[in-house]
């Protein structure tokens, strides 16, 4: 018996993952990885991941196709005229002020808006997110951070992050069931060297490493069949030539006038007495140049949903797939600068924010686990689809959003596992119950067969020596208990 409950403690040091009773999810972004970076064959693992779980190939992002708009998006399942951040840079005319990816006010256009990982704490019940450096989650929604944090750290080990956040989901007191984690590339190396370029394949490479460290680490802490994996990224990328670039400002009166956004994105915001004579100059230069498009706010097209929002500028430029506009001059510079390569009339940009019906815009989908289909593929669909999926594996009421649920219904299992109870505490539970039940029946049965013996034992020796209730009789029957002990 000592020697099952020694087995059975091992067992259970060996099967047994301090997880949440919640289901868990992990959310890995990989900015600006195109849906067509599969192609390169630089992603092999990522590749064999994908056709084991369900992807689609590729999904539709929300316009602009930036990163910060796209990532508020994915966490809330709205556009960005309805989640407010228009763009990666804009300006508020009720704040009057411009508001850049370093201030808080971006994230709090409405603060009944509440992401995915405020959400999911917000049900409380022991549930816990974790961000690993995730655009916009650094901040607290409702007076609430969220639980477990790592802000933005420039070139913060790729290793660490995985480590980190697979500590969250094992932590012994507040096991995380939603974590979001992101890694910066391949947009960083992108925007520098090109989409095209052997940096960029190269950099592709180097994430596909940390995708199978992920998984390793996945399995290594027994987690495979607990955690519920989605891989997926913001937007993809395009070349643009330093030819290709468009200065705007020489038809624009000095002084007249703010710019925000960036290529090929630029909000105009003109003095209100000079409205319209920007818009009249900056048309007449978009049909003289042929490659960029003027918009009114009033006049923006539907299918972008973005108009409906008080951030959106008075005119809006965006540049036709492959060209920009005279502030990426200015960044080229400083790439160059940084990245010490040489800048000159022929060099080559990787560029985003076009329109996201183009297929160069596109970003991926992947996703595996417990409560995800084996070996499937699904159509195409909204990344504001992705937040009622969220919502439906992490059993969580959802909001209202622009998604829809029935575009990813067919992402999940038909059978969705319990609450709170995976695969590998169903199989725990199985292990522990077949132990105790093969203990109990040995411990009975050894019972039974000292019994037996006893009795056959006392029968001999009553045979021997009759029972008389002596002294010396009840002295030898205690002889006995130490051999039967």
């Amino acid at each position: 018996m000592i020697y099952l409950l020694v087995l059975l403690q091992a067992v259970l040091v060996n099967l047994v993952v301090s997880v949440s009773q919640h289901p868990v999810l992990l959310i890995v972004s990989y900015d600006a990885f195109r849906y067509n970076y599969f192609d390169k064959n630089g992603s092999r693992y990522m590749e064999k991941l994908r056709k084991e779980g369900t992807y689609a190939d590729y999904m539709i992002n929300v316009f602009p196709t930036k990163t910060f708009p796209n990532h508020h998006s994915i966490a809330t399942g709205l556009f960005a005229e309805s989640h407010g951040v228009v763009d990666n840079s804009f300006h508020d005319p009720k704040l009057k002020e411009f508001i850049s990816i370093k201030n808080e006010k971006m994230w709090h256009y409405n603060d009944d808006i509440l992401p995915i990982w405020a959400l999911n704490e917000r049900a409380g019940n022991t549930r816990y997110s974790g961000s690993m450096m995730w655009p916009g989650a650094s901040y607290k929604y409702q007076n609430k951070r969220v639980t477990h944090l790592k802000e933005w750290e420039y070139n913060y080990d790729w290793h660490k992050r995985v480590d980190t956040v697979i500590s969250w989901i094992k932590d012994p007191s507040k096991p995380a069931n939603l974590v979001m984690l992101y890694f910066e590339e391949p947009d960083s190396e992108g925007h520098v060297f090109g989409p095209e370029s052997d940096v960029v394949f190269r950099t592709i490479q180097k994430l596909d490493n940390i995708t199978q460290y992920l998984d390793e680490q996945i399995k290594a802490n027994k987690l495979k069949d607990v955690v519920n994996v989605v891989h997926l990224s913001d937007h993809g990328m395009t070349t643009v030539k330093t030819p290709n670039l468009i200065d705007i400002t020489k038809n624009l009166k000095p002084n007249t006038y703010e710019i925000t956004g960036g290529t090929p994105c630029l909000h105009i915001i003109p003095n209100a007495e000079n409205l319209e004579e920007a818009y009249t100059n900056l048309k007449k230069a978009s049909k003289d140049n042929g490659h960029f498009n003027v918009y009114k706010k009033k006049d923006l097209p539907q299918k972008w949903h973005f108009k409906e929002n008080r951030r959106t500028p008075p005119i809006f430029l965006l540049a036709d797939e492959g060209y920009g506009f005279q502030d990426l001059l200015e960044n080229g510079k400083e790439y160059a600068k940084k990245y010490n390569v040489e800048f000159n009339e022929n060099s080559s940009f990787g560029v985003h924010g076009y329109d996201n019906e183009l297929p160069d815009m596109h970003p991926f989908f992947m996703a595996r686990g417990p409560m995800i289909k084996v070996a499937h593929k699904v159509p195409p669909f909204h990344s504001v689809d992705l937040y009622n999926l969220f919502c439906n594996i992490l059993d969580l009421k959802a909001q209202p959003n622009n998604g829809t649920f029935a575009n990813v219904r067919d992402i999940l299992a038909a059978t969705k596992p319990s609450s709170g109870l995976s695969t590998l505490g169903i199989a725990v539970g199985a292990v522990v119950a077949a132990i105790l039940f093969i203990g109990c029946g040995a411990a009975i049965t050894l019972f039974l067969i000292k019994r037996q013996q006893s009795i056959t034992t006392a029968a001999a020796l009553n045979k021997r020596f009759p029972q008389t209730f002596s002294n010396a009789n009840i002295e030898a029957q205690h002889l006995l208990e130490p051999e039967d002990a």
